[in-house]
């Protein structure tokens, strides 16, 4: 716990990279906390990542890009969402770890279908 204390912001955004099987990439002007996410079908390497001004996450693959749903979200959310807080840690991310709580809760929320009755209109007779 105390090494934790001792490690920069970046550093102990990197140590949680790891800890998920993962790696950090280098925040740019729109993304902060970008994580390397291998597809399960091919060769190819996303990355998943937090937006800097609304702290929502999105990923670089088609599907989210078309669909703002995708399995590489999903599972990375996912793993650090079921991290354990560990005392020592910088607030910001501990807001980070919360924000992935919270938005792989919102990914698993389904679509409630609601029947509406017909609306009449009234007729001028």
């Amino acid at each position: 716990m105390e090494e934790m204390t001792q490690m920069t912001q970046r550093e102990q955004i990197a140590a949680i990279a790891a800890q998920i099987g993962s790696s950090l990439m280098p925040d740019n002007d729109q993304w902060v906390n970008r994580f390397t996410v291998r597809s399960h079908t091919s060769d190819a390497t996303y990355v998943v990542a937090q937006r800097r001004g609304d702290s929502s996450w999105g990923c670089s693959c088609w599907a989210w890009r078309r669909a703002r749903k995708c399995k590489h979200l999903a599972d990375i959310l996912g793993r650090l969402a079921r991290l354990e807080t560990q005392l020592g840690m910088d607030a910001a991310i501990v807001a980070m770890l919360t924000s992935a709580r919270t938005a792989h809760l919102d990914l698993d929320v389904k679509a409630i279908k609601v029947k509406s009755a017909p609306r009449l209109r009234p007729l001028d007779i």
